[in-house]
């Protein structure tokens, strides 16, 4: 056999071994490869996700209350309640409301109204007891006749009073608004004379009076009730 027969048979020989090889392994990817796999990556945040229940606001409001029906009301008390304080003192009507002033059978504003005093005129009232701001009068009268069929009760801030003083020794001496109504008591302020002042309540013959800095007390020395003229 010649050498180039040798040559050709043996290079057949290697195909014939190369392809057998190949048939009984066939090739695998690397274990440790992972470019064929692309990595897994988080998804975009929604915008319209769910918050976190754990996570907790900056601020936290209530709800608004629902809207209270209006129950249907009552008829008005009729009867007159009875003071807490008695008082024997005077004031006249300060009220400027054109339809008069209302005189009710209780103190409270949902009490019926049992009579009106007129505020054209003067009228001055005869006040015997308060309750939590309201006073009860018996009496009122104006220039020409009475003005008040049976007691009742009227807002105190309605009826006022004009100051005045008995210094004899100055004339222009103001009056002296106490602490409580106790001539013993400190001194909380002064009012000059002549001042037109508002009522809040009553004890004995002392008033509680409202002017524009404070409250306090004022004696009966420093009343002027006269709804005409002022007292000397």
């Amino acid at each position: 056999m010649s050498l180039n027969q040798l040559m050709r048979y043996g290079a057949i020989a290697s195909l014939l071994l190369a392809s057998s090889a190949c048939q009984s392994s066939p090739e695998s990817p690397p274990p440790n490869d992972t470019s064929a796999v692309p990595a897994e990556t988080a998804p975009a945040p929604d915008s319209d996700a769910a918050p976190n229940p754990d996570e907790t606001p900056e601020s936290v409001s209530e709800p608004p209350a629902a809207a209270t029906p209006n129950p249907t009301p009552s008829p008005a008390p009729v009867e007159t309640a009875t003071a807490e304080m008695s008082c024997s003192a005077t004031a006249f009507v300060a009220d400027t409301d054109p339809a008069g002033l209302n005189v009710r059978s209780g103190p409270g504003s949902d009490f019926a109204i049992q009579d009106t005093l007129p505020t054209n005129d003067a009228v001055e009232v005869s006040i015997v007891g308060t309750t939590n701001g309201w006073l009860l009068v018996n009496e009122a009268w104006s220039t020409n006749q009475a003005e008040l069929e049976q007691p009742g009760w009227v807002y105190a801030p309605l009826l006022g009073v004009t100051t005045t003083s008995l210094d004899i020794n100055d004339p222009e001496a103001p009056a002296s608004l106490y602490e409580a109504p106790d001539g013993l008591s400190a001194v909380k302020a002064t009012v000059p004379k002549f001042s037109e002042v508002t009522l809040v309540g009553c004890s004995g013959n002392w008033l509680q009076i409202q002017t524009s800095d404070t409250t306090g007390w004022l004696a009966v020395g420093d009343q002027c009730s006269n709804p005409n003229s002022t007292c000397p």
